[in-house]
């Protein structure tokens, strides 16, 4: 229907289903001119905005089928007539169900067109647009619906629904939910093109996302490695899962992981061609509470010295009493405080019955905030006796200060400390600036505690009870892997940490080699050795679950980052870090110096001592690692040592670029993708993590942060016969050309590079060359 034909009509809606192989991600300089956006939206530009996305997701546990409705809200905030074009992906295993628009309250539901006539329109709206990397999808359709006209200052609702079967990694049910989509290009208004404001003035939509798991008790712990999500209670056999954001985001992605009677444990895998692969393995917690708890023995040590006053120490109070309500009546107890001299609830533990707990909150109840600060007596006194068989001990350690009577040598007060441990769990608590972190980052190095830094003025309270929900109920302790179908190597936590009921446990790693055969994990619970069998399968060659390699490298540059703050900086430990940073994107404050300057990335003999002067000053003797940037640089090592989300560990690499004076001075912000860029707010140097590469923009053309001047760069026309031949072959360079037409990336020997006078089409034999530089590589 020709538009001439459109204008007598109040509302014409045209619907196409897509179904082709998949395309290449977003083009940001599209996106920069205001042509694409990520996720559903309408054209022209950023003039039709949208208000929300709304996202239902009900999980039919038994027959492990989701259904999905998609609730999105357009406005048109220009002052012209629009026609609206929207381009929404189908994922795999997907059956469509309805789509529909509402002009008021009148409902216009779309025809799905046949597979070759829907690939002639996709392929029409490419070709026009000159632009492979149009839009990303799954890999198997796009549904496209048009619509006009929109009146300015209307509002239109759409609602899609569509069923797609769960697909299942070991004994894991995965829900995943694709949201980078996009517009078509060529919608226009009707009287003059709309003006499209910068960048900086294109507005974000709130997203939400609820998730109904029904026969949820077939489920352990959800899990999600991309977005940090809200878990609710069960009402019943039902499980509700939420997410709130806004809309520049990756794909959404959920495990659900069967239970079992006893321990349950999963491998997913991401295995590159070329080099060894990567693994997840995710060991839930058995089915039943009661049968599996383990007895505990819980130290809580308190330090009330005088700059504990005030709300401080109200807050540690309410905090020690969320733990304490916690215990049950097979646990036992003891409760330390200590300022210039150490003091104890009891002299041993305590049964945890109800008298006990009341005097010991009274006993609390009445300390005071005054005196110094005698650490190691109070390690001594908590560490002192040996853990008993059968039972899992835990020390609760707060503090806000550094060590200021009788021993004060951090190191001295951490090797006695290392002594006296024998079985013990040591969380720590560093409260205020004030604290030494390499005191308590030994204390949580030297087993299977952790550390957490409360910042001034954050809620003590509120950072002791994520601790409180996880150690409530232990199912197992003393976890490893005795042998596995593959080798096992560099996984993170190096220690494994004991597993709770409530909490999955989630490991990252590398193997070396591939194949199907039995996973086998021993753990101890009430003085008992277990073993569990698993079958699994490790990938030959895997190429999806691309979140993996770089939550294992958040995971390791945290512990190498923290090894360097203890033990000091050597050139292998600094490059290992640098190498992490260029080739995964994880920003820390050793590999920002690449940023500082990043017309340097070829290495030469002074840089590396150079990187190293600077590692060394960065790294204080024990005593003076204390103050506000000591702090945040163990702050982000802590956390990031334990990431296992997308986004908290790009948000982590973020922060870490703002540790200390002589790291680089930028300025975080995401970019439309929902990457992480970097701004130098003198030079207006610029960097986004790309797959799992830095790219820095350099006069123009954003340049691989591995590329060498010595390397032999092969130059290629933007939207050439040799441009799509070279993305058709090597679809891993897709991210990196969807940056825009100016791009070069770095490969073994060899560069590519996009440049208006490049290859048009290949001569024998090149492009053959250009894939073997980057087998395995991207």
């Amino acid at each position: 229907m020709d538009r001439a034909n459109k204008c007598f009509i109040p509302a014409v809606l045209s619907l196409a289903l897509l179904a082709f192989p998949a395309l290449p991600a977003l083009s940001s300089h599209a996106l920069a001119q205001g042509l694409i956006e990520p996720f559903s939206r309408w054209t022209p530009g950023p003039m039709v905005e949208r208000v929300s996305s709304d996202v239902t997701i009900t999980v039919d546990g038994a027959r492990r089928v989701a259904h999905v409705e998609v609730v999105e809200i357009f406005r048109n905030r220009s002052s012209f007539l629009l026609e609206g074009d929207y381009l929404y992906p189908i994922p795999s295993g997907a059956v469509f169900t309805d789509f529909s628009l509402f002009m008021g309250e009148q409902e216009l539901r779309g025809e799905v067109l046949p597979a070759e006539e829907a690939r002639g329109i996709y392929e029409e709206i490419v070709r026009r647009k000159k632009d492979p990397a149009l839009i990303e999808l799954v890999g198997h359709g796009v549904l496209r619906a048009r619509v006009f006209p929109i009146q300015p200052g209307d509002s239109r609702r759409v609602i899609l629904r569509y069923t797609q079967v769960l697909g299942r990694d070991g004994d894991l049910l995965r829900v995943k939910y694709p949201r980078i989509v996009g517009n078509a290009p060529g919608s226009a208004a009707v009287e003059r093109p709309a003006p499209v404001p910068p960048p900086q003035a294109q507005r974000r939509h709130p997203f939400t996302l609820q998730i109904h798991v029904q026969d949820a008790d077939r489920f352990a712990t959800p899990y999600s490695p991309t977005h940090t999500i809200e878990v609710r209670d069960r009402s019943g056999d039902e499980l509700e899962i939420s997410y709130q954001g806004d809309g520049t985001a990756r794909d959404f992605e959920l495990f659900l992981p069967l239970r079992e009677a006893g321990v349950g444990a999963s491998i997913v895998t991401h295995a590159p061609d070329g080099e060894l692969g990567y693994f997840m393995l995710l060991i839930s917690p058995p089915a039943t509470r009661e049968e599996s708890e383990i007895p505990r023995d819980v130290t809580l040590v308190l330090d009330v010295s005088g700059s504990m006053s005030g709300d401080k120490i109200e807050q540690a109070r309410a905090a020690l009493d969320q733990i304490l309500a916690g215990l049950r009546i097979e646990d036992r107890f003891r409760v330390i405080t200590f300022n210039s001299a150490v003091h104890a609830f009891r002299r041993d533990f305590v049964a945890a019955s109800r008298g006990n707990l009341r005097a010991a909150r009274e006993y609390l109840g009445d300390v005071q905030a005054e005196g110094g600060t005698n650490v190691m007596g109070a390690l001594e006194q908590a560490l002192e006796p040996a853990a008993e068989a059968g039972r899992l001990s835990l020390i609760v350690f707060l503090t806000d200060g550094k060590p200021t009577v009788g021993e004060t040598s951090p190191e001295r007060i951490a090797e006695v400390a290392d002594q006296l441990r024998d079985r013990e769990r040591v969380f720590s608590f560093g409260v205020g600036h004030d604290v030494n972190t390499y005191l308590l980052d030994r204390l949580a190095e030297g087993g299977h505690g952790s550390v957490t830094y409360v910042r001034p003025g954050e809620d003590v309270e509120v950072a002791v009870s994520s601790l409180t929900r996880k150690i409530s109920h232990p199912a197992l302790s003393d976890l490893r892997v005795v042998r596995a179908p593959v080798q096992l190597e560099d996984f993170y936590p190096r220690a494994i940490p004991d597993l709770f009921h409530g909490e999955e446990l989630v490991l990252f790693g590398r193997y070396r080699g591939n194949g199907r055969g039995e996973l086998v994990l021993e753990g101890s619970r009430a003085g008992e050795t277990l073993r569990f069998r698993y079958p699994v399968e490790f990938a030959r060659r895997e190429p999806g679950n691309a979140f993996i390699p770089k939550l294992w490298a958040a995971r390791k540059a945290g512990a190498l980052s923290a090894e360097i703050r203890l033990h000091g900086a050597n050139p292998e430990l600094v490059d290992e870090i640098r190498q992490l940073g260029l080739r995964y994107g994880i920003l820390t404050q050793y590999t920002s110096y690449l940023v500082e300057e990043p017309q340097f990335v070829a290495a030469d003999a002074a840089r590396p001592m150079e990187l190293m002067e600077r590692a060394r000053a960065q790294t204080a003797a024990p005593a003076d690692q204390s103050g506000a940037q000591a702090f945040t640089r163990s702050e982000v090592s802590a956390k990031l040592a334990n990431a296992d989300k997308l986004d908290e560990a790009e948000a982590l690499s973020a922060s870490a670029l703002h540790v200390g004076n002589i790291v680089s001075p930028f300025a975080y912000e995401d970019d439309a993708f929902g990457r992480t860029a970097a701004h130098n707010r003198g030079g207006g140097v610029q960097v986004r993590h790309v797959g799992r590469r830095l790219m820095v923009l350099r006069d123009g053309s954003w340049t691989d942060m591995r590329f060498e001047a010595s390397l032999k760069v092969i130059e290629v026309a933007p939207f050439s016969e040799a441009y799509f031949d070279l993305v058709e072959k090597l679809p891993g360079l897709r991210p990196y050309f969807a940056l825009g037409d100016r791009v070069v990336v770095a490969g073994d020997g060899l560069a590519v590079k996009l440049a208006a006078d490049g290859l048009t089409t290949w001569k024998r034999g090149e492009l053959r060359t250009v894939l073997a530089a980057f087998e395995g590589s991207l």
